[in-house]
């Protein structure tokens, strides 16, 4: 057993000023996952999962959906104002220099007015006694390695929608191919029942029990139809186009992946998973940077020392602004110091350690959501393997159970109500069938999500 110790969030906070930190609940990880397969790889999980399947028009999506995603681009500006914040908490640190002209009149009870001509340059510098700028520094750079962990995040997040919208996509595609097939197969029996019907040699109750056993599996067509459009207009949105734009580029079923030529790979540990997830590494470093805006609202309960000056020119014209008799400066400290604010300094303070409870709790909370997301995917991904292998032979079965019910019919042994329930059974069957397998290559991509697998390898 490891314990993950407030040893990961001292690393992200150190350097930053900040209070004591709440205390926080140890948590027990174990060596491996709880749900593992037993083929599961010993390493780190692979990367560019999608690129496993062997689908080149997966590949496509992905790769166009990389590009222009809105989400992803929300998430590229939002880093990208980040880390301009980032880069204006380090200037402050520097001195600011201002070029001043300016132009006035005087007039005071001991001189008639006067004009005053000034051009020059004024400085001024905060010096940082107290970790006020550096502090903020601080947050910045936090804030910045959030941004960017939530950037990956919605990449990740991204991938794995593309591809399991689009596996969804095919196996809807195999859904209607077995609904429009047992439906061409029932329609078939209808007519000869039918047919045996109107020569006198059956009954009108066979003829409308096949009848409703057809108008039963068309009315399903419809509904597959429906979500495979959906689907389609799913992928085309996630690649940033028109719902329909992608309509020509999926109409044509292609088959499912394989899944036992796509093998899982490595799962790494809980420990390492933790230090993957993007989504607990952004909470991680939002921890940091409120623990230093803490620092930084406590240091408001110190002076604040700013060094400045002035160099320029004054004269009475503006001719006389070259003058060498015209050139000034000063040079001064000042020192500023909140001596009675009626609290609100601390009342800040009071928000702020609050904000740094809040965050802490947030991390806490994705770590554990992060390892339950990971142990429900590895949980899914086994069981709906298994459920695939027992569906295929159910499938099998039926198939021989349908056939060998229209034969036994045609030699007059059994009830046609036999055929029927046999051939509803069938089209259940098939239909079960393809469900699963969709939800295999489906839970398999929820697999490759929980484990955060790097996705520039």
């Amino acid at each position: 057993m490891k314990l993950l110790t407030t040893g990961l969030l001292a690393a992200a906070l150190a350097g930053c000023s900040t209070p004591q930190l709440p205390s926080r609940r140890d948590l027990a990880l174990d060596a491996k996952f709880a749900n593992q397969p037993v083929d599961a790889e010993q390493g780190e999980p692979a990367g560019r999962f999608w690129e496993r399947f062997g689908d080149p028009q997966l590949n496509a999506l992905v790769a166009r959906a990389s590009e222009v995603n809105h989400d992803l681009r929300i998430a590229t500006a939002n880093l990208q104002e980040a880390r301009a914040l980032a880069r204006d908490a380090d200037a402050q640190r520097w001195p600011q220099v201002n070029a001043v002209a300016a132009a006035g009149r005087l007039r005071d009870r001991m001189a008639p007015g006067r004009s005053l001509y000034v051009v020059g340059f004024d400085a001024a510098w905060e010096a940082d006694l107290f970790g006020r700028l550096s502090g903020a520094q601080d947050a910045a750079r936090a804030t910045v390695r959030a941004t960017e962990a939530d950037l990956q995040a919605v990449r990740l997040s991204l991938t794995a929608e593309v591809a399991r919208t689009y596996f969804d996509l095919r196996g809807l595609q195999e859904r209607l191919r077995v609904s429009q097939a047992a439906l061409k197969t029932q329609e078939t029996v209808l007519r000869l029942v039918q047919a045996r019907y109107e020569s006198g040699r059956g009954v009108a109750l066979d003829a409308e029990r096949a009848r409703a056993l057809a108008e039963t599996t068309a009315a399903s067509i419809p509904v597959l139809e429906t979500a495979l459009m959906r689907a389609r207009y799913r992928l085309a949105v996630l690649c940033g186009q028109a719902p329909t734009a992608l309509d020509t580029e999926l109409m044509d079923a292609r088959p499912l992946p394989g899944l036992r030529s796509v093998p899982l790979g490595s799962v790494g540990s809980p420990e390492s998973l933790l230090m993957r997830r993007p989504e607990v590494r952004a909470a991680l470093h939002a921890a940091a940077a409120a623990a230093a805006q803490a620092g930084v609202a406590r240091s408001a309960l110190l002076p604040r020392i700013t060094l400045g000056g002035t160099i320029g020119q004054n004269a009475s014209q503006p001719g006389n602004l070259l003058d060498g008799s015209a050139y000034v400066y000063n040079l001064g400290a000042q020192l500023v110091w909140n001596m009675l604010d009626f609290g609100r300094v601390r009342a800040q303070i009071a928000a702020a350690d609050a904000r740094v409870e809040a965050v802490l709790a947030a991390w806490e909370r994705t770590v554990l959501t992060a390892l339950e997301e990971t142990e429900a995917a590895l949980a899914t991904y086994t069981r709906t393997q298994q459920q695939a292998e027992r569906l295929f032979e159910a499938a099998r079965s039926a198939e021989a159970a349908a056939r060998i019910a229209r034969a036994r019919f045609d030699a007059g042994v059994i009830d046609f109500l036999v055929v029927l329930d046999a051939e509803r059974e069938l089209l259940a069957a098939r239909d079960r069938l393809a469900l699963s397998q969709s939800n295999a290559a489906t839970s398999l991509v929820g697999v490759y999500k929980a484990l955060a697998g790097d996705l520039s390898s």
